[in-house]
């Protein structure tokens, strides 16, 4: 037979011409392979915590269970456990399900902020770009590309798939506050902050950014804070109504400080380099990390520019975030989850910042894989070294980034 069929040709234009969108469902598809493949491995989170937790509520009589504390999470997640007993699904499953879901949101989200940040507010990108058709069109395309990137990060995929673990959750919820605002839609932003608590107390290496952001930007009222407590409180109405009592929401969260009596849990630390006494470091580390982001609001403070340049505002949250994680007492493998996700969206907006999001996720999943695999912590001062190093040049190219003496796309 000589020559092409017409159906050949219809089907080899259909794909030469959609072959973007194309690509982009072929890497949500492999996202989604991967974790299916993940579905039946139990962590050791699942196995004994989990669980036990989900066997214990659906037990004791599924929403009538919260009229006690099961676990250690707070009254949201213990309330979705409640419902999720009522449904014929392997727990696990259900865990993992929750997850996934909102990992596609945590993409999604990123996504959104990438698009802003591009169309908005990326350094020497003049309000011109919005306005051409063919920049938003390729904007749109590398968002989408960045989401998948994100949907794609093996720890963002070990994380829920396979851990069953739930930061993608408080994750989403976090960066959405920080979009809201610097939208200038501040109710919502605080709605957001109250559910990103009501789901981990983690919610709070994002607080020092924010506080900064209102003393800086002066765009919104302290009060605005009493949303957010409304919200944790009322992620606890359905325990209310069983019984518990209305301070519970953040007894729960206190009393999860005092659990781990360690400077550090397989992540690494600067407390790994300098030692893990905890009863004699732990005040020290927490008023080193008070020190630490009172400095940075003192340069923030001096540097008004991130106001202006979208990118500057994430990359100053993510050290922020990045301050809190590296210098307070009892850090785990997973806390660096939300700081992961921010250094990539900053590696993908400008490269100056990619090495750190590398370094970063490299870490994670390397303390991921020590827990997973072989149910041990894995710390190591020379890693841990690194980390800290990483953090003071990514501190420098920060500062120097606010002072303008960095060109533009270095």
């Amino acid at each position: 037979m000589n020559g092409m069929t017409s159906i050949e040709r219809k089907l080899i234009d259909f794909i030469v011409n959609r072959r973007q969108l194309l690509f982009l469902l072929f890497l949500v598809l492999v996202g989604g392979v991967i974790r299916l493949a993940g579905r039946n491995y139990m962590s050791p989170d699942m196995l004994y915590c989990l669980i036990p937790w989900f066997d214990q509520i659906r037990d004791s009589g599924g929403l009538s269970a919260l009229s006690a504390q099961v676990g250690d999470y707070g009254l949201l997640y213990q309330t979705i456990i409640s419902f999720m007993t009522y449904i014929d699904i392997s727990p696990a499953y259900q865990y993992k399900m929750l997850s996934v879901t909102f990992d596609v949101a945590l993409a999604v989200m990123v996504a959104v902020i990438y698009r802003d940040i591009m169309l908005n507010g990326v350094t020497g990108k003049g309000n011109d770009c919005s306005a051409d058709n063919a920049y938003r069109r390729r904007v749109l395309y590398r968002s989408c590309l960045v989401g998948a990137v994100v949907w794609l990060l093996p720890t963002v995929i070990v994380n829920s798939a396979y851990w069953g673990q739930c930061d993608s959750m408080y994750t989403f919820f976090c960066l959405a506050t920080l979009y809201c605002l610097r939208k200038d839609k501040f109710i919502m932003a605080f709605v957001l902050l109250g559910l990103a608590f009501s789901c981990k107390l983690q919610a709070i290496f994002f607080v020092p950014f924010i506080g900064t952001y209102y003393l800086v930007s002066k765009r919104f009222s302290v009060f605005n804070v009493l949303i957010s407590v409304a919200v944790l409180w009322l992620s606890g109405a359905l325990a209310f109504a069983y019984g518990r009592s209305l301070l519970e929401p953040w007894t729960i969260y206190q009393n999860q400080t005092l659990d781990y009596n360690e400077m550090f849990l397989n992540f690494s630390s600067f407390w790994v380099v300098v030692g893990n006494d905890y009863k004699a470091l732990e005040g020290f580390a927490i008023l080193l990390t008070l020190f630490a982001v009172l400095a940075g609001a003192y340069v923030c403070m001096n540097n008004r520019r991130f106001l202006d340049a979208r990118e500057d505002y994430y990359a100053i949250a993510a050290w922020f975030v990045w301050t809190m994680v590296l210098f307070l007492p009892s850090m785990h493998d997973r806390y660096a989850y939300a700081l992961d996700i921010m250094l990539v969206l900053m590696g993908l907006i400008h490269r100056r910042y990619l090495r750190y999001a590398l370094l970063s996720v490299l870490i994670s999943f390397y303390h991921y894989g020590f827990y997973l695999v072989e149910e041990r912590y894995g710390e190591s001062i020379v890693l841990a070294a690194v980390y800290v190093l990483a953090y003071l040049h990514f501190s420098m190219t920060l500062y120097k980034q606010l002072k303008g003496r960095l060109p533009v796309g270095e």
